[in-house]
């Protein structure tokens, strides 16, 4: 996992901004389960969102901004790839990449103006290390 950017290279309303594009992301597939409300409420405390702009983030479950809108809050750099990481982790937190969370990622590397082929071969990437890890975690407990 991708360690939170050092505070000075992102300002706090990107902060909220990248928690909303997350919170965004898991309601795509109309279906906030449990893991991907979790995966939310970590990030959130890791970049400790105050107690307002957790509600904020919140409200994206069940009213869902567009995506593109609020990642355009998102100006630098290494804030974006941080978004992009975490948005796709958001989509993976059921174990489940549906469509519409892939085109919304498609959207976000748009958006980001990242190159289309690099930003497809960076999500299967994550996916592939989220199910590596998941399977060593089980092959730990079987031990």
């Amino acid at each position: 996992m991708f360690e939170f950017p050092i505070a000075e290279l992102i300002t706090p309303e990107e902060q909220v901004a990248v928690a909303r594009c997350v919170a965004v992301m898991a309601a795509k597939d109309d279906d906030v389960a449990d893991s991907e409300r979790h995966f939310v409420e970590e990030l959130m405390g890791q970049m400790m969102l105050l107690p307002e702009e957790r509600d904020r983030v919140r409200r994206e479950f069940d009213s869902p901004s567009d995506i593109v809108d609020v990642a355009r809050d998102v100006k630098h750099r290494e804030a974006r790839v941080f978004l992009f990481y975490q948005a796709i982790c958001a989509a993976m937190a059921d174990n489940v990449l549906v469509d519409d969370e892939r085109t919304a990622l498609i959207a976000l590397a748009e958006a980001f103006e990242f190159d289309a082929e690099i930003a497809a071969l960076f999500i299967k990437w994550v996916q592939d290390s989220l199910e590596l890890r998941e399977r060593g975690q089980q092959l730990l407990m079987e031990l």
